[in-house]
Order: C-alpha cells, then sequence, then structure tokens
C-alpha cells in the first residue's frame, strides 16, 4: 500500500458529506478534475474501490462508508492540529532537572503560579546531583537544570537564579571551628558528583583541615540525625537545614566558606521560545 497523503483524506471526506464532487469542489475551492483524480490515487492506495461510477455520479461502496468513519477522525484530527499551537500561547513539554536545593524551597514557590499561569506546557521534574545534571543536558536527557553555576562550557548556557549561604552543622555542644578535634571527627557529606561536597573538600583543603575520614551519606536527616548524635559534622545550603536546627545543632558560617550560586543552565543549540520563557519566570521574583 502506497502512503496516504492528508489531502486525499481531505478530498474524499469532503465528498462524503457534500455528495458530490462538483459541491466537493467548490466547498475545497478547486476544480473538480483536482478532486476526482485525488480520489482515484487513493482508492489505488487503499487498494479497495470507495465509490461506484454510474451515470456521471459517485455511490460509495460499503467499504467506502466503513474507511469514511476512520478518515474523518484522522481529518478531525489533522485540523485541531494545524491550531496546536496558538500566538502567545506557550505549549510543550519542558524536562527540569534540579538540586535538592531547589526543590525544597525556590521552585515550590515559583511552580505552581507557572503551572496555573500556562496550563498547556507540561513539567517533568526530577531531582539530581550537579554533575549528573550538567551530564544530562549534555545528553539532551533534560532541556533545562537548576544547578550549581555558573558553568563554563562552550555547549551550554546559564543565568543566575538564586544564591544560597553553606554552612558547617556540628553537634550542639561545637561553639567554632575552631573547637572541632578534626582528626578524631568524621565528615558527612553527599557523593563525589555533589558540587557542596567539592566545595567543602576544598575549604578543608585550604584551612589545613583532615578529618578522620570522610563518609558518604546521602540523606540530610541521616546525616542529621548522625551530627546530633555526636557522630561527625557536615556541610550543606542552609535551606536544608531543618526548622528547629537550634535542637542539637550548631551551625556556623565560617568566613571563607563560599556560597553557592545556583543556576538556570541550558544548551546554546536547544532555545526555545518556550524554554526562554520558563527561564525568564524562574527570574521573576514570586509575589
Amino acid at each position: 500500500m502506497d502512503s496516504l497523503k492528508l489531502a486525499q483524506l481531505r478530498f474524499f471526506c469532503a465528498v462524503m458529506e457534500a455528495g458530490s464532487v462538483v459541491v466537493a469542489s467548490r466547498r475545497l475551492n478547486c476544480v473538480a478534475s483536482n478532486v476526482t483524480a485525488r480520489l482515484r490515487e487513493l482508492e489505488q492506495s487503499v487498494g479497495q474501490p470507495l465509490f461506484l461510477r454510474e451515470k456521471g455520479r459517485l455511490v460509495e461502496t460499503p467499504s467506502g462508508r466503513a474507511f469514511y468513519a476512520q478518515a474523518r477522525e484522522v481529518v478531525q484530527k489533522a485540523s485541531a492540529l494545524e491550531h496546536f499551537f496558538k500566538p502567545d500561547v506557550p505549549r510543550g513539554v519542558l524536562r527540569l532537572g534540579a538540586l535538592d536545593v531547589a526543590l525544597q524551597h525556590f521552585l515550590p514557590q515559583c511552580l505552581p503560579s507557572f503551572m496555573q499561569t500556562f496550563p498547556d506546557v507540561e513539567l517533568t521534574v526530577l531531582k539530581r546531583a550537579s554533575y549528573t545534571l550538567e551530564q544530562m543536558l549534555m545528553e539532551r536527557a533534560v532541556d533545562l537544570a537548576l544547578t550549581d553555576g555558573p558553568i563554563q562550557h562552550p555547549l551550554l548556557e546559564s543565568r543566575l537564579v538564586f544564591t544560597e549561604c553553606l554552612r558547617l552543622v556540628a553537634p550542639a555542644q561545637i561553639a567554632s571551628p575552631g573547637d572541632i578535634d578534626w582528626a578524631n571527627t568524621d565528615v558527612l557529606l553527599f557523593n563525589s558528583d555533589c558540587f557542596y561536597r567539592s566545595v567543602f573538600e576544598a575549604w578543608m583543603q585550604k584551612n589545613g583541615v583532615v578529618p578522620r575520614r570522610v563518609q558518604t551519606i546521602e540523606s540530610y536527616h541521616v546525616i542529621f540525625a548522625c551530627v546530633r548524635a555526636g557522630l561527625g559534622v557536615c556541610c550543606c545550603p542552609d535551606v536544608m537545614l531543618p526548622a528547629a536546627h537550634a535542637h542539637g545543632l550548631h551551625a556556623m558560617t565560617p568566613p571563607d566558606l563560599p556560597e553557592a550560586p545556583v543556576y538556570s543552565v541550558w544548551r546554546r543549540d536547544g532555545v526555545t521560545p518556550l524554554l526562554m520563557r520558563f527561564v525568564d519566570y524562574l527570574g521573576t521574583p514570586a509575589e
């Protein structure tokens, strides 16, 4: 069977609904011979006679009536698709990857209003670590990442969204970083694909801090419970601290511990109006 053409289906449905080639050609604003030619092509494609020719008129066959029920649905859906994208009405599917710090506070503030304002935009939101997000952008697994930055890469572009403060968190009885017995203290951090881990490891190296060991625990709830129990210290963004962090914990901010800016990051060759509208929206302060 040859490939069907949408124009053939439109002409066929028009004839079925108008009852004649002449009337259908007027509605389609074309000559009758063109309609007749498209009908013959369609019959050749499907391998079935859709009309009987009787004294200059067409009479639909049983096959033609059955085929019309299906063809009409295709034509109607095609017509709807022609108006799928409306001017200045964003529509599409955006895949967003985000750090847990963005999912904890920032995105809950802005995503609900975006979804209400643009109901035709479908969002897929995934939580991933910093370096994983960069890799997903490179592989086009996500359209946009909310991650640490700025990212210096010829294929990527970024824009600052918000800045987080990093805290050194210790048991409540520790008054200052100088009170920590590092040689007998564990540092509890996320895995090596976490930007905050690399920042804190660089801080320790800069300050000549050598802990007993660095343990990998990918849960702030578990990390805080361990710190509260006196089993070590950790570094985390301020927003990830529990609301009652003063209970059993002491959050400190060493003056040379860097801040943690979070950026919207996307591929330069993946820019679309919908993507940039979303990026602009993320940069608009929530009311």
